[in-house]
């Protein structure tokens, strides 16, 4: 009895062993079976699309509350009298790399409305149009300000000038500020 559990043992072992390796066939591109579905690839939606599951039947999701992107900074300044006290971490800096990067982003954002010199939308297409023309930012009225209100306009918007924090990157908006400083005047 002992030989035929021994045999029947050694039997159903080969018999596994020779399953297991005839399915181990080199070369073989036939892909693997998905035992779970959606597993291996997930349903993807994109953000405007309309899912059923969802609040409000949007695919979009809304950041859970309290929440921010890392590295990010709020802004703590409402108003622009407050940001009066922000002070220019870069006040003074004129040097190649400031001004090159503020000449960028300027050139980008700004001067399609305020001119490529600061001399106010009288001279640009798009300023033309507008009922409300730009201020000049060479004015008498804009050197006044201090850095922190200038870095607060373009960051909250002013007027009919909307937020400008989503199109200029936080790190650079004090470059922006110190080009326009070079505009006025300061720093040559």
């Amino acid at each position: 009895m002992r030989s035929l559990t021994n045999l029947s043992m050694t039997v159903i072992a080969a018999s596994l062993a020779v399953s297991f390796f005839s399915s181990c066939r080199g070369g073989n591109n036939q892909t693997n079976i998905e035992l779970i579905q959606d597993m291996m690839e997930s349903p993807a939606l994109k953000s405007q699309e309309y899912d059923e599951g969802a609040p409000n039947n949007a695919a979009m999701r809304v950041p859970p509350e309290g929440t921010q992107p890392q590295g990010f900074v709020p802004y703590k300044y409402t108003d622009a009298v407050a940001a009066a006290a922000n002070q220019n971490p870069l006040s003074g800096q004129y040097t190649e790399e400031v001004l090159k990067t503020g000449t960028k982003y300027y050139t980008i954002h700004c001067a399609i409305c305020h001119g490529a010199n600061g001399q106010g939308g009288e001279q640009q297409s798009v300023a033309e149009t507008m009922a409300l023309k730009p201020p000049t930012l060479t004015s008498d009225k804009v050197k006044g300000w201090t850095d922190g209100q200038i870095y607060h306009v373009i960051t909250a918007g002013q007027g009919v000038m909307g937020p400008y924090a989503a199109h200029i990157p936080q790190k650079y908006r004090w470059q922006v500020v110190n080009y326009i400083r070079h505009l006025q005047g300061k720093g040559n």
